[in-house]
C-alpha cells in the first residue's frame, strides 16, 4: 500500500543579513531547517536523496522579502506547533508567515515557477553620500515619465557576448510613488510573450544609478493577479 503524502506550501520572510546570501544558500538553509524539524519528508529518487522541495523565483542579492514560497511534502502531517518548531530551528530573520495544506487537493498542483507570474515590490530611497538630502521631485518626474512612455529599454548581454536591447514596458503592471515609497508590480514568471524583470534592474533603468533603494518583495500573484 502506497504511503500517504501530505503537501504543504509555506510563506517565509527573508530579512536582515539574509539579503546577502545567494538563492542556493537560501535553499540549503530552508532544507536544513525542514530536516531539523524532524519531519518525515518525502525524498527525491536517485543516489543522493534530498527533500522534495520547490522554491519561488530567486530573490536578487541585497533585497529583502516577506513572501518567499516553499513547497514540500511529508509522509506525516506537520504538527499544530509547526510554526514554533520551524522558527526555533532556523535563522532569526526567517519567520513563517503562513502554512497552507494542499493534501486534499485532487488535481496536481502547478509548479511554483508556473503558478507565480507577477511580484509586488516596495522600494524606499536612501540618501547617497554624494546626494545628501533626498529630492523627491526627480523621483516623481521619472515615475510619471515611465507611466506615460511606451518603452523601458534595458541592454543585456547574450550567451554569445552580444548586447541585446529589450523593451520591458509590458513587464511593468503598475507603479506608484507615494509618501516617499515606490510600489510596483513586475513580471516574474515564465511567459513566452512578456519577459520577467528584476526589481533592481527596473529601478536602475527608470531612475538611474545615482539613486539607492532599500527594496523588499511584498507578495506574489498568479496570472489573474490573485495574491498567492
Amino acid at each position: 500500500m502506497q504511503e500517504k503524502v501530505y503537501k504543504y506550501r509555506i510563506k517565509l520572510t527573508k530579512y536582515g543579513e539574509l539579503k546577502y546570501i545567494s538563492h542556493l544558500d537560501w535553499q540549503n538553509l530552508i532544507i536544513k531547517t525542514l530536516r531539523r524539524c524532524q519531519l518525515k519528508l518525502v525524498l527525491t529518487e536517485g543516489f543522493n536523496k534530498i527533500p522534495k522541495t520547490t522554491f519561488s523565483p530567486a530573490l536578487p542579492l541585497f533585497l529583502e522579502s516577506e513572501c518567499e514560497l516553499v513547497c514540500f511534502q511529508t509522509h506525516e502531517p506537520v504538527g499544530e506547533n509547526f510554526k514554533e518548531v520551524f522558527e526555533k530551528n532556523t535563522n532569526e530573520n526567517v519567520k513563517l508567515v503562513e502554512c497552507v495544506d494542499f493534501s486534499n487537493e485532487q488535481k496536481k498542483l502547478p509548479a511554483l515557477d508556473i503558478l507565480i507570474q507577477w511580484a509586488k515590490y516596495e522600494a524606499r530611497p536612501v540618501p547617497n553620500k554624494n546626494e545628501g538630502i533626498l529630492n523627491f521631485k526627480n523621483l516623481e518626474y521619472n515615475t510619471n515619465k515611465c507611466l506615460s512612455c511606451d518603452e523601458i529599454l534595458i541592454t543585456r548581454k547574450t550567451k554569445k557576448g552580444l548586447n541585446k536591447v529589450t523593451n520591458y514596458r509590458n513587464s511593468l503592471n503598475s507603479l506608484e510613488f507615494k509618501d516617499g515609497l515606490l510600489t510596483f508590480v513586475l513580471k516574474t514568471g515564465q511567459d513566452e510573450h512578456i519577459p520577467s524583470l528584476r526589481a533592481d534592474e527596473f529601478l536602475k533603468a527608470v531612475y538611474g544609478e545615482k539613486w539607492l533603494f532599500d527594496i523588499k518583495r511584498v507578495c506574489f500573484f498568479d496570472k489573474d493577479l490573485k495574491v498567492l
